[in-house]
């Protein structure tokens, strides 16, 4: 019930905090004249009592009592009566002490909150602030966390964001265009995401450094064993089986058997093993496929050493971990 109560009160208690100002804020007077005064009264303590206070602690609106309370009624409990009598006192002076600093915290609060309250649902102001809110709560923090990082101190222009959204309401001459800005918006994102993706490989990298030499060193063995070709790319293969048909193009659909192995032999997929062919598209494979099958005649049957940035590079697939070096025999059977 605190829950379905909570949730239910949470996006009133947001637009009330952004309505926050300077000055007090008054109780309105108790006058219970009849039933709609009575349950209306009664609400508002339930609102309050089945989880707004903690709401408001969680939100860093006010500070919380109940870590006071719960550690002098612990200590209360086992202490004889003298003790009993001097905890209490002290209990009651630390929650004093904070409820002095709640005070002018509240008032702001309750201020913001009897505004919006009275507010018309359908006046423009109110929509206003409920859009205000969603930027400030939801819109804001995820723009900012995507372009710059959740670390970040670095955070969007509030005055300029409002400068472009009024102007483009107001029909005003645009000093950024509405295809430039999205544009602009899209490849800062995508700059973004970049950036970020290449920080995780850097950290994921500095995890599995002894993984990757190991690899490396496997990688650097093989290539001098007679009859393995090493491409500039990296790529290794050597020919089991030579084919003397067409080869595919990357816009060509082919047919194979292959059979997937780790450096250490655990096989980890096999349409040998099945006993069925696939069927894809060349361009629709790892990198190292991609780049072998279009020197691959038909009938041909190589066996391919691919390292792991022609691979899955950083991404953790189960039994493939990252960076992982991967071997697959290779039958081409022809092209779709």
């Amino acid at each position: 019930m605190k829950k379905t109560i909570l949730g239910t009160f949470s996006a009133l208690a947001v637009l009330a905090v952004m309505m926050v100002s300077c000055g007090g804020a008054s109780t309105p007077k108790t006058s219970l004249k009849n039933s709609v005064d009575s349950v209306s009264y009664a609400y508002g303590v339930t609102m309050a009592d089945q989880g707004l206070a903690q709401f408001l602690e969680q939100a860093g609106v006010i500070y919380s009592t109940t870590g006071i309370e719960y550690d002098y009624q612990m200590r209360i409990a086992s202490a004889d009566s003298t003790q009993k009598a001097a905890l209490q006192a002290e209990m009651a002076s630390k929650i004093d002490s904070v409820n002095k600093l709640n005070g002018p915290r509240l008032n702001e609060f309750i201020k913001g909150m009897k505004e919006a309250i009275n507010l018309n649902s359908e006046s423009p102001y109110a929509h206003g602030l409920s859009i205000g809110v969603q930027f400030s709560q939801q819109l804001l923090p995820q723009f900012n966390s995507m372009l710059y990082g959740e670390d970040s101190d670095q955070k969007a222009n509030n005055d300029q964001l409002l400068a472009g959204l009024i102007s483009t309401l107001k029909n005003q001459e645009l000093a950024i265009n509405k295809m430039e800005s999205s544009s602009l918006v899209q490849a800062e994102m995508e700059k973004a995401q970049q950036a970020q993706m290449e920080r995780q490989e850097e950290e994921l990298k500095e995890q599995y450094q002894e993984e990757i030499a190991s690899g490396d060193a496997y990688m650097s063995e093989n290539a001098a064993r007679e009859g393995v070709v090493t491409l500039p790319s990296g790529l290794q293969y050597e020919i089991l089986t030579e084919g003397k048909g067409a080869i595919p193009t990357d816009t060509d659909r082919v047919k194979v058997h292959y059979h997937g192995t780790l450096v250490d032999g655990t096989v980890f997929d096999s349409s040998v093993e099945r006993g069925e062919p696939a069927t894809f598209g060349v361009t629709q494979v790892i990198p190292g496929w991609t780049e072998a099958l279009q020197l691959m005649p038909v009938g041909s049957k190589w066996r391919l050493y691919v390292p792991y940035d022609l691979a899955y590079g950083s991404a953790d697939r189960g039994s493939i971990k990252p960076f992982s070096n991967l071997i697959f025999d290779v039958e081409l059977i022809g092209i779709e």
